[in-house]
């Protein structure tokens, strides 16, 4: 009876016992280190209904599991009392890719390196940063970070670099300083670790580099090419605008300022008003240069979407949004900017109405502006949309001709008289 009452107290105590009670290899996906002995051994893996949390004095197992997650821990040593709690942590990162392997580094990076991992910000910050070499060759930064003040805190990592990936060995504590053994049995960890399979750094991958400067030129072509085709366009109008003059100064010599030839062909009265105005603004803002304005768009659609949906970075991305923000501004704004310029032309004049007479040569025009005398090479293009002619005689400007206007001559027989003029030019 004794034997057995014996035998089921010595299950008891096992069972009682804290997980990972033996020295034993703790196995990640490739790499190997020495558990510490009498430590529970938590971690992502385990259950949410397993009895190591409560046995641990874990209460909230779920929020555990979330802040294992979120750190990105491999598994998590911790004492009964709490007061050792060692954290082996992976974190994946653009660095740690394009290290690859600590031991790679050139001396002077690896200076640089270690510098910016760590930084005091506060007087009663104390940073201690140098390197660590175990048994295995793996080589390790060791950071010890002690904070004092109200709440005192204190921090050793032992952190290595390996395919890729960052490996950090972390021991903290709070209102408490950290004794030598728990120093000692991080750095035995640190030391008694070995990867498994160990991978060749692959070479460089300018992918990244050749879009980011794919998206550098797109979002330069889409605000460049306004401020380079705009200055040309320019030039090329007063070019014809030039020529035009020098051809209406000879046209007046011979002709005189206000001298039309022959019967009228054509009378019309157009009623300028504001809609018809807002009708032509719309027109030349978005259908006549619709070219322009779908390439434009295309362009930076092009651009932001290739931002996001290519890895680059996050002021490519913010850059690409902020030149098609403005693009759109430009674009909504448009109609109303030509629509202004528009009301300032159509005011000069004594009426609202504009009232033209059309003859073999030339055409006068009248009530919109002081009377005036047009021969027809001053029309640069004519065209139709709705129920008016466009009679362009610049590039952004043009007389409006409504097909229901006319009080002599038939609308259709206009419209071949005047593209007939402009045939001949």
């Amino acid at each position: 009876m004794k034997k057995t009452m014996c035998f089921i107290a010595a299950l008891l105590l096992i069972a009682a016992l804290p997980i990972g009670v033996l020295a034993e290899a703790w196995t990640g996906v490739d790499f190997t280190l020495e558990a510490p002995e009498n430590l529970y051994q938590l971690g992502p893996s385990l259950e949410e209904t397993d009895p190591a949390w409560a046995l641990a004095g874990i209460g909230d197992a779920a929020g555990k599991l979330e802040e294992y997650r979120e750190m990105g821990v491999l598994v998590n040593f911790l004492s009964e009392d709490g007061a050792t709690d060692i954290s082996v942590m992976r974190k994946e990162s653009e660095e740690g890719q394009r290290i690859f392997d600590l031991r790679l580094m050139e001396e002077g990076d690896k200076a640089k390196f270690l510098d910016g991992l760590a930084k005091a910000g506060d007087e009663n910050v104390t940073i201690d940063k140098g390197w660590f070499e175990n048994k295995a060759g793996l080589l390790f930064y060791r950071i010890k970070i002690d904070v004092a003040g109200e709440q005192e805190m204190h921090e050793l990592i032992y952190g290595t670099i390996m395919n890729g990936y960052s490996l950090n060995l972390d021991i903290h504590t709070i209102d408490a300083a950290m004794t030598p053994e728990q120093e000692e049995l991080v750095r035995q960890m640190a030391d008694s670790m070995v990867f498994t399979n160990i991978l060749e750094k692959p070479p460089e991958d300018y992918s990244k580099a050749v879009n980011t400067l794919l998206l550098m030129v797109l979002m330069l072509a889409a605000v460049a090419g306004p401020l380079i085709y705009v200055p040309i366009k320019s030039k090329r109008d007063k070019k014809k605008k030039a020529k035009l003059a020098e051809q209406l100064s000879e046209f007046h010599k011979v002709n005189g300022r206000d001298t039309a030839h022959g019967e009228a062909a054509f009378i019309n009265e157009t009623d300028c008003t504001r809609e018809a105005i807002r009708r032509f603004s719309f027109y030349q803002a978005y259908v006549k240069n619709v070219g322009e304005v779908v390439f434009g768009a295309l362009l930076c659609v092009v651009t932001v979407c290739a931002a996001f949906l290519i890895d680059s970075v996050w002021w490519i991305k913010l850059a690409a949004v902020a030149v098609t923000v403005y693009y759109a501004y430009k674009l909504i704004g448009m109609q109303g900017a030509v629509e202004k310029i528009q009301i300032k032309v159509h005011s000069q004049g004594t009426s609202q109405t504009a009232h033209y007479t059309f003859y073999p040569d030339v055409f006068r025009v009248s009530g919109i502006q002081s009377a005036n005398v047009v021969p027809y090479f001053q029309i640069m293009d004519v065209r139709k949309c709705g129920q008016y002619l466009y009679l362009y005689y610049g590039p952004d400007n043009a007389y409006l001709v409504d097909t229901y206007g006319f009080k002599l001559g038939e609308s259709g027989e206009f419209e071949k008289f005047i593209r007939g003029k402009m045939q001949k030019q």
